[in-house]
């Protein structure tokens, strides 16, 4: 794969740049855009630049460098091609097109366009952390002072194209109810559209992206609270994924006509759905595979492939690309007293490839606590509930039950007994195969397979996550889109009622500070639920009697009995104060409260680029590690000769 860079680079040891600009010079210091005006605008014909948002350059470029074949052959051109890789997809294609915007500027009217400084500045604010990860420094000609300019001297955002930004002219706020149109929408109609509703709901809807595609699009979730932004006391969180897999777009489009739904109707004073965005902090992410959807799409509707699209842009399948907890929660299982919740990620994990689509996800879902999630998929009509991994590996379709079967169970019968289709006694129907179970089925009972996203929300997190496979088409026609609506609609809202069931309750010292991370455990479910920041906890039951308990380090346990009648239909409220213990509390290990999930994070330090080296004996019969000159991606630069990228080393 790096070959041809490799051999291009020692080509250019042979063609070396001659930048007017050098690495070294001080960040105060302006260069000088170099000939301007003797030279004209030529087409784009840089690789790793042909997706820019202009077609045209101009040479010499801003770091002096007279060709396109002086360009491809340098340090810098290298350093780009490679930054992918090197960061593991962070903040990427973002920092390859700002590095063309200065290899391959802008030209108009045979003159340079300069990129705009305020975009560098808030790149490298966020981008800034993954190149520490690495131990590598930020790119001279990524200098912001240097080679970027302000607005009133005409500069250009290199970047807007590729944040998807739609233009339109923001509605009014307005008591008139929005016309959804059932149609599918591209990735940019999709944005236009969950900005629309942003901006008329404002009050109780904001949109935000959680990261970025490998192609560079925003994975975008509109929010639905009467606090956006902000996590309230209590409020269960919930949400909603669509297009995991890129060729299955019927989630995609409910959840875009869901969000302007809920929109419209809260407008117009439907009191089910203020009642819902009142008491409930609903997030929806219609596309977590735009890429995918893209190429799915351009297919067309009624005639797409099985599988064409259902990967990402990596040729991965986001619903293996999970961390596989399921194996450990089988092995701990076994284990008389260990915990099988809130299980870390392995350290190996990291060493595999993982999408950055997964990994915005991973990171989505541990910053917000939230309780109940389902995904939307196509290909069947049956709702499936973890575990998805079967019990014994090499059994493909064995009843994989977790602690919380009842409760899934009562999760799933909620969506698939809202929807006709599903419940639909026939067999001769799409999903008739499972007329029999009631139209949900245990996931490893079905098939088996590692890495899935439930799963993973099961046992790193409070979050309890079904799959609804939403049709046998993947790709229906447009037409069918006001029908699938149909079916849908009510089963989306009952299913995000069922945050409310259960208990709920805040666990506090006797002064009424919160204790964060107390462990609720309900006796006879071997699977605890942790309070979040605030204090405050969700423990979704079915009805029924139960010993629950808080406990956390340093503070006495308590208990309680708590009794769930079966027509309750709201979260019973279970507040816990905690007693200081006396004596010095004990250490706990992975099989107690808190534990190893609270000591290592491996999805936020875990350097998943660092070579493991391996240990060397001491002198007193013990082992180090060696020290390395360089770091380890240096050798990324190896072939090149007096033009290595010096400049990438921190403590040159």
């Amino acid at each position: 794969m790096w070959l041809p860079l490799l051999v291009g680079a020692l080509v250019g040891a042979l063609h070396p740049a001659a930048p007017s600009c050098q690495p070294g010079q001080g960040a105060q210091a302006q260069c000088q855009t170099p000939s301007e005006n003797k030279a004209t605008c030529v087409d784009i014909s840089l690789g790793s630049c042909n997706d820019v948002s202009y077609s045209k350059t101009i040479f010499p470029n801003l770091l002096d460098q007279k060709s396109r074949g002086v360009i491809e052959y340098s340090s810098e051109y290298i350093l780009m091609s490679v930054l992918h890789n090197l960061l593991q997809g962070e903040c990427n294609p973002d920092l390859r097109i700002l590095g063309c915007s200065i290899m391959a500027p802008k030209c108009e009217e045979g003159k340079i366009v300069k990129p705009c400084r305020k975009v560098c500045e808030a790149l490298r604010k966020n981008c800034l952390p993954a190149f520490d990860a690495i131990d590598m420094a930020w790119p001279y000609f990524l200098d912001c002072d240097r080679f970027f300019v302000d607005e009133v001297e005409g500069c250009f955002d290199p970047l807007a194209k590729l944040r998807g930004e739609t233009e339109f002219v923001e509605d009014a706020p307005s008591e008139v109810p929005t016309f959804i149109q059932f149609t599918h929408h591209s990735y940019s109609q999709m944005v236009r559209e969950l900005k629309k509703v942003a901006s008329r709901c404002s009050h109780i809807a904001k949109l935000y992206s959680i990261g970025r595609s490998f192609e560079g699009k925003d994975l975008f979730v509109i929010e639905f609270s009467t606090s956006p932004g902000h996590h309230e006391l209590l409020k269960p969180e919930f949400k909603y994924i669509g297009n995991m897999h890129g060729n299955e777009v019927v989630g995609k489009e409910l959840l875009i006509y869901l969000a302007q739904y809920l929109c419209s109707e809260y407008l117009t004073g439907n009191s089910r759905i203020q009642t819902l965005i009142n008491n409930t902090r609903i997030h929806l992410l219609p596309s977590m595979n735009p890429d995918g959807y893209e190429l799915a799409a351009e297919e067309g509707a009624g005639y797409n492939g099985w599988t064409n699209g259902r990967q990402t842009a990596q040729n991965l399948d986001l619903n293996r690309n999970f961390p596989d907890l399921t194996s450990e929660a089988y092995r701990l299982s076994r284990i008389r007293g260990a915990r099988t919740d809130h299980l870390p990620v392995p350290q190996s994990y990291w060493w595999g490839k993982v999408a950055p689509e997964t990994k915005a996800v991973m990171k989505w879902i541990k910053s917000i606590p939230f309780v109940l999630s389902a995904s939307l998929h196509g290909g069947d009509l049956v709702v499936s509930y973890p575990y998805d991994y079967s019990v014994h590996p090499l059994e493909e379709k064995m009843f994989s039950p977790t602690p919380d079967e009842k409760m899934f169970k009562l999760l799933s019968k909620a969506y698939a007994d809202a929807h006709p289709g599903i419940s639909d006694k026939s067999e001769m129907r799409c999903g008739g195969n499972f007329v029999k179970r009631g139209g949900i089925i245990n996931g490893a009972e079905w098939y088996s397979f590692a890495g899935g996203m439930a799963d993973f929300n099961y046992l790193h997190t409070n979050c309890f996550e079904v799959t609804v496979e939403l049709g046998c088409e993947k790709f229906p026609l447009e037409e069918e889109l006001y029908s699938l609506w149909q079916q849908n609609k009510e089963a989306l809202l009952k299913f995000i009622e069922m945050a409310h069931r259960g208990i709920k309750g805040i666990v506090s010292d006797k002064f009424g500070n919160p204790i964060k991370n107390a462990r609720i455990s309900v006796k006879g479910i071997r699977h605890d639920t942790l309070a979040a920041a605030g204090g405050d906890y969700w423990r979704l039951l079915p009805p029924g009697t139960y010993v629950v308990s808080a406990q956390a380090r340093g503070y006495s346990k308590v208990l309680k009995k708590v009794t769930l009648p079966a027509k309750m239909t709201k979260a019973g409220r279970v507040d816990f104060v905690l007693r200081p213990l006396l004596s010095k509390p004990p250490r706990i290990g992975h099989g107690a409260m808190g534990t190893a999930y609270e000591r290592y994070d491996p999805l936020e330090h875990f350097d998943p680029h660092a070579q493991h080296a391996q240990p060397e004996p001491r002198d007193d019969g013990g082992q180090s590690v060696q020290p390395r000159e360089k770091p380890w991606w240096w050798s990324y630069f190896s072939s090149l000769d007096q033009h290595k990228p010096l400049w990438l080393l921190k403590h040159h």
